[in-house]
């Protein structure tokens, strides 16, 4: 779990994006997740630039990466 709120902080102040982690008691324990709310004002360059920023984010971290 520390590894994913650490990741959701590395996007905010390396990337400033905003992801809000899901913890226990929501999942269960080890399920942890970012909850990500893309809307139609988000542009395709947002989106790219999300990608870019989670793939140098998890690059760093012990965060597996699931679908």
């Amino acid at each position: 779990m520390r590894a994913l709120q650490g990741g959701a902080d590395a996007l905010l102040e390396r990337h400033r994006i905003y992801v809000q982690p899901i913890n226990f008691p929501t999942v269960p324990r080890g399920g942890e997740r970012l909850r990500f709310t893309p809307t139609p004002f988000h542009s395709d360059e947002d989106i790219e630039r999300l990608v870019d920023a989670l793939s140098e984010v998890w690059s760093r971290l012990p965060i597996r990466r699931v679908a």
